[in-house]
């Protein structure tokens, strides 16, 4: 990945999509797409001074709240994408920081996603302590036709399978890293919705984290239209996804 090293309050970066990255369509794997547009986020909160590093001086981290995805297609292997990001509001114990992705100079992707800030001793949210003044926010520049939103939580839903929280699981924050939420759903789908690139939008809610070792149930319902996931943790819904299907 190409990351300039000089900051801009909008930041881009660019990309060559590599094998490891695809799918057996040679199309990009939306959680491999998630990666980059976090990579590029943590590299412009480095630049901007609120980097992990300046956050936890004063025991606070971002954590990913909510995030909504629209996607016309997939880049596909060889092909260079440029990434987009700005902070689109900063304000307390929230920022909404946006994403645009491009092919060829064609937009093929935006992202509008919601942060926390997460005290990580006491694991509950606070304001930001960093001073953020110097950072331009663009309220009015956005990046999907409609923002990140509460998922219904009360469909009925069928039970898909369990997963122990693993090493490989873990982040810094000594808790899930938001991307594997994800591919533990999506690996849950029929392999002709992911092979035919039929997902046209994504909504995505954490609700309470996962640590090593917890079991958590991944349950799963489908209509013609959506599909949705709810990882649980007992009776308690930890995660939520709803994924709009082409039709």
């Amino acid at each position: 990945m190409n990351l300039p090293d000089k900051f801009s309050s909008i930041y881009k970066g660019s990309c060559e999509i590599t094998i490891d990255q695809c799918a057996l369509n040679s199309k990009m794997r939306i959680a491999d797409l998630l990666k980059v547009l976090q990579a590029v986020a943590g590299k412009h909160s480095d630049l901007g001074g609120m980097s992990y590093d300046d956050m936890q001086k004063n025991s606070q981290a971002w954590v990913l709240s909510s995030m909504r995805l629209e996607m016309e297609h997939l880049p596909q292997w060889h092909e260079t994408i440029e990434v987009e990001t700005w902070i689109e509001t900063l304000s307390g114990i929230k920022s909404i920081r946006d994403f645009n992705v491009f092919l060829n100079g064609h937009k093929i992707v935006g992202a509008n996603s919601l942060w926390v800030v997460l005290n990580t001793e006491k694991r509950r949210p606070e304001s930001i302590a960093i001073s953020h003044n110097h950072l331009e926010k663009y309220p009015e520049k956005k990046p999907t036709i409609q923002s990140f939103s509460r998922i219904d939580l009360t469909k009925n839903t069928q039970f898909i399978k369990e997963h122990q929280v693993v090493y490989s699981d873990l982040d810094a924050l000594n808790h899930v890293n938001n991307v594997k939420y994800i591919e533990w759903c999506l690996d849950c789908l029929p392999i002709e919705i992911l092979q035919k690139n039929t997902i046209k939008g994504i909504d995505i809610n954490y609700l309470k984290e996962l640590t090593y070792h917890q079991k958590a149930a991944i349950f799963y319902c489908k209509n013609d239209k959506e599909v949705y996931f709810y990882i649980k943790l007992d009776e308690t819904i930890c995660f939520a996804m709803k994924l709009e299907l082409n039709t």
